[in-house]
């Protein structure tokens, strides 16, 4: 009784504000029937290492959170956490988590790199919000998956100044700040916006259609990368290049 309402997989996810509001509204958008969000915040204020560690010191009680609800995968959100803590910090949290759940884990960054590399993407443009010190982070998490930095379109702002923004306000900035990166760097054969603050599949999918190149953000790419691992994924045609592509190569 009740079989078919039993979610099939469900993605324990680590969200990095303390209110969770664009990430589930997006995923549910385009997710596969049968497929739920098991989230827990963990609370980052501001783009710090400190405040990482801060904000990770409780994770073994975290994580036991979303495995005592019988997640099958759990997903360390917020690409500014790992850029603030490097490979090496990123590396060892991501094999405590997979070891303290049982089950395999993987960040936002890995999300968004393994897209750039399923999708033959060898040169990428990136538009954020975030300060030059993360954006060199973030080229290192790219180039050790092959992937060249073309360039960066930024506004940097902190968290408590972005939340603040309204859903429109921060749809329009993610694509003036995309549209500029493909404009500026013309020679990338990609874009990726990176943020989870702000609704941007729509945006993407807008700036794909306008310059014929792929676009990524974390939201598509948590969604292509989680659900193949899962593997309940479906390709989505009608919304990028990442979601209608085939399965994890």
């Amino acid at each position: 009784m009740f079989e078919e309402f039993v979610p099939r997989k469900k993605i324990g996810y680590l969200a990095p504000l303390p209110v969770i509001d664009n990430q589930p509204y997006e995923f549910y958008r385009l997710a596969p029937p049968g497929v739920m969000m098991v989230m827990t915040p963990v609370g980052l204020g501001e783009f710090s290492k400190e405040d990482v560690e801060r904000v990770y010191e409780p994770v073994d009680r975290l994580v036991d959170s979303l495995t005592e609800r019988g997640v099958d995968i759990i997903v360390m959100a917020g690409v500014p956490l790992p850029l603030l803590i490097g490979i090496e910090g990123h590396d060892r949290l991501m094999d405590h988590i997979s070891a303290r759940a049982g089950v395999p884990a993987v960040s936002q960054v890995g999300n968004v790199t393994a897209a750039m590399r399923h999708l033959g993407l060898r040169n990428v443009v990136v538009a954020n919000k975030w300060t030059d010190e993360m954006n060199a982070s973030l080229g290192a998490f790219m180039a050790r998956e092959g992937v060249s930095m073309a360039g960066v379109s930024s506004q940097s702002m902190a968290p408590k100044d972005f939340v603040r923004m309204r859903s429109q306000n921060s749809m329009e900035l993610a694509y003036e700040l995309g549209r500029r990166a493909f404009e500026q760097f013309p020679e990338a054969d990609g874009l990726y916006i990176g943020g989870g603050a702000w609704i941007s599949q729509p945006v993407v999918e807008k700036l794909e259609e306008e310059f014929g190149k792929p676009a990524i953000c974390n939201q598509t790419a948590m969604q292509w990368n989680v659900l193949s691992i899962l593997d309940v994924r479906e390709p989505v045609e009608g919304h990028g290049k990442l979601l209608a592509s085939g399965a994890c190569v």
